[in-house]
């Protein structure tokens, strides 16, 4: 009889000492630096946050975002002067290796190049700039790349704060938009109003140039037609990052356009007397 009470009491001693540790294992994440992804987050197409449900400076991140902090670098949801509403991202390195990522929602659409990112930052201490990126791994600093440095040294939320990123197509499908704090110089940054969100003008099927000129149709699939090509001395395409992906020396009224990969194009044509018109297209 005594065997069995004491094999039901270690039996007992057993299951709390899980339930514990079970209890505990997020929190020691977080002490450590690392996030925990929930299974139970959906991905989405669009999202738009202002980190005014949770309750600063107590919450790190929201529900189904992650982050990364290492070597003693901060990042909380803060409530000192926000953009809008009672909270904003923060995120201090003050220090080199004292790195911070913030790790948005996963969407289904990161690289079809409908889509952009925008959000409003300040600095303090001077500022410098934040990484915009993409990360593969939410447990991984290393797996992070990025796509645009974001140069911040306005201290207050004004006119200059908001900023706009198109992603361009070439990011992995499976990764995960995400800002960095690299901790390279003494500026915490704060940031607010958070969306992924559809590239405006985009759904009509012909752009309109000063010239009176028209590409269509917009979104495009193998072609684009030009309605005035006669005075159009060379055309060049470009990616959105800026990169000129082909370049025409003697122009026609139907361009042939399939190789391009889905994404968003400037095409912009030059003039034989020295002006341009620039159009902004889609591939589909």
């Amino acid at each position: 009889m005594k065997k069995r009470i004491i094999f039901a009491l270690l039996f007992l001693f057993r299951m709390i000492k899980n339930l514990s540790f079970k209890i505990c294992f997020p929190f020691l994440g977080i002490l450590a630096g690392t996030s925990f992804t929930n299974a139970q987050c959906s991905v989405v197409d669009s999202f738009s946050e202002n980190f005014d449900t949770y309750n600063a400076p107590e919450s790190i991140v929201p529900t189904c975002w992650d982050r990364i902090a290492l070597n003693g670098a901060s990042q909380i949801i803060s409530s000192t002067a926000p953009a809008s509403g009672t909270g904003q991202i923060y995120q201090n390195g003050y220090g080199a290796g004292k790195i911070t990522i913030v790790i948005m929602p996963k969407i289904s659409n990161i690289n079809t190049g409908t889509h952009q990112f925008k959000f409003k930052a300040k600095a303090n201490s001077g500022g410098g700039f934040l990484d915009f990126g993409y990360i593969t791994d939410a447990t991984d600093a290393s797996t992070f790349v990025i796509l645009k440095q974001v140069p911040i040294t306005n201290s207050s939320y004004d006119a200059t704060a908001e900023r706009t990123i198109a992603v361009p197509t070439t990011v992995p499908a499976n990764a995960r938009l995400a800002i960095r704090n690299d901790g390279s110089t003494f500026a915490g940054y704060y940031w607010d109003d958070a969306s992924w969100e559809a590239i405006p003008n985009l759904g009509t099927n012909e752009s309109k140039g000063s010239n009176d000129v028209k590409i269509y149709p917009n979104p495009f699939n193998e072609s684009i037609h030009i309605s005035k090509i006669k005075d159009v001395k060379t055309i060049t395409i470009t990616d959105v990052v800026g990169r000129i992906v082909q370049t025409i020396e003697k122009p026609v009224a139907t361009l042939d356009v399939s190789h391009l990969e889905k994404g968003i194009y400037f095409v912009t044509l030059h003039y034989k007397n020295g002006t341009n018109s620039s159009f902004k297209t889609i591939k589909q």
